[in-house]
């Protein structure tokens, strides 16, 4: 799944690259791009709003039906696929149009979480490298936070321990205490991944307390799913003290110069920062965006269940006790927004902003009356065409299957019919079949013996 996603993502890329290169802002392209979006999937959301429509006008005689065919499923099935080739409707027909875009809209989020790989032109090695590094810096750091102590700790105990020891030993021998940490010696790092983290100690021996551990830099989330992102945050963030630690991997400079030139901000501030729920500062402020997400998200909920409740009673009715998983998007935003920079929870909040705004849109022109008025022309023009709806081509292969059953295969069948045409002829009328029958069975007796035959 994740592959079609990549598949899907490609395209949307592309978009999210001529909207940043429009602007050269990120925040402000991903505004437009959530915008343009919404605007390609508004014709797939007509079509699902009309099925909906035709779907619930069928209710009353679906139920009918139900009632009259209750002991009698085979019936039933058959006058409901009737119903359905009758009123041109299909009880799936509004499923492809959610597919599509439930397919698109988890292929953004793709696009949103990955700016650089998107966006910018750096080198797509260089990139998998640093995430590559900065995952496995994670882990080292979590792994030896797990053993209650640091890598500054670590390494005075070498110094203390060895006496001019040089630097070329003094890591080597902290590299050999850190494989035989229990997390560290199960973590697929190859030879050359595992330089790179020593290499990226040795410039910062506090890499593990100073960045790699702060939550005003980096979440576990972040640092397992997302690494790429943190790039933006070892070149802004601690006053840029670790922004050196990319050059482990970019030899040349250019995915650091790519970085650097990118605007990854909104009206001021620094995307890749983090909401935090801390004194008055500007992480404090930037609470509102998980806050906003959430408000949004629960206010579509809202939206939703009123005008489902009013355009289709019998819909809201059937859905019950599952009203309550409607709240779960909005629960998911919230978390999912103070685990991740808040360039993320800004995209949130638009797409929760923008899916309302549709919502009302569609639900405001395309009332009940106007879709069915809509479907009435779509019917007209149909019939007009000629064209048979997937509901009647299901309907006539299922008749003609019932027929291709009922057609005679074997003498049984056709013994059975002479025997019901007998039952029907009169006492003279089957006395002359059965005198013709024996005439013609001695008839055949002569010719194979070579006898004279006579009829009686």
């Amino acid at each position: 799944m994740s592959a079609l996603f990549g598949v899907i993502a490609i395209p949307l890329g592309w978009i999210m690259k001529a909207c940043y290169l429009l602007v050269r802002n990120y925040g402000i392209a991903l505004i437009l791009f959530t915008i343009i979006i919404r605007l390609l999937l508004l014709p797939l959301n007509i079509k699902q709003q009309k099925s909906t429509a035709r779907m619930a006008k069928l209710q009353p005689q679906l139920q009918k039906l139900q009632k009259k065919y209750a002991n009698n499923k085979e019936k039933y099935q058959e006058e409901m696929m009737n119903l359905y080739a009758k009123e041109n409707a299909s009880p799936t027909a509004g499923c492809l149009p959610m597919l599509i875009t439930m397919l698109v809209l988890f292929a953004l989020i793709e696009v949103v979480y990955n700016p650089l790989y998107y966006v910018t032109s750096v080198n797509r090695e260089d990139l998998s490298d640093s995430n590559t590094l900065i995952s496995n810096l994670y882990t080292v750091s979590s792994a030896v936070e797990g053993e209650d102590t640091t890598l500054a700790k670590m390494i005075e105990k070498i110094e203390k321990d060895n006496a001019d020891i040089s630097d070329e030993d003094k890591y080597e021998k902290l590299r050999d205490e850190l494989e035989e940490i229990k997390d560290i010696d199960k973590l697929d790092m190859s030879d050359k991944q595992f330089d790179r983290v020593m290499a990226a100690i040795a410039l910062h021996n506090d890499i593990d307390t100073g960045f790699m551990l702060d939550e005003d830099y980096i979440t576990p989330s972040l640092a397992k799913s997302r690494p790429a992102l943190l790039n933006f945050s070892f070149l802004n963030k601690a006053d840029g003290k670790y922004a050196d630690v990319i050059d482990v991997v970019d030899d040349s400079g250019k995915l650091k110069a790519e970085i650097d030139d990118f605007d990854y901000t909104f009206f001021g501030i620094a995307l890749e920062s983090f909401p935090k729920w801390k004194g008055f500062n500007s992480g404090s402020l930037l609470v509102l965006v998980p806050v906003l997400s959430f408000v949004f998200q629960l206010l579509m909920t809202f939206v939703q269940q009123h005008y489902t409740k009013k355009n289709n009673p019998t819909a809201a009715q059937a859905m019950g006790g599952m009203t309550v998983m409607l709240y779960v998007m909005p629960i998911f935003s919230l978390i999912i927004t103070f685990n991740f920079p808040v360039g993320l929870g800004i995209y949130w909040v638009m797409s929760s902003v923008v899916g309302l705004g549709q919502t009302v849109f569609l639900n405001t022109v395309y009332t009940p009356a106007h879709v069915e008025e809509l479907i009435k022309k779509e019917d007209e023009k149909k019939k007009k065409s000629g064209k048979k709806s997937f509901m009647e081509k299901a309907l006539e292969a299922q008749q003609q299957g019932l027929e291709g059953r009922k057609t005679p295969t074997s003498d049984d069948d056709s013994e059975d019919e002479e025997e019901t045409e007998e039952k029907k002829l009169s006492k003279a009328e089957l006395k002359e079949m059965q005198r013709k029958k024996l005439n013609e069975a001695r008839k055949r007796m002569a010719e194979k013996y070579g006898d004279e035959y006579k009829e009686d």
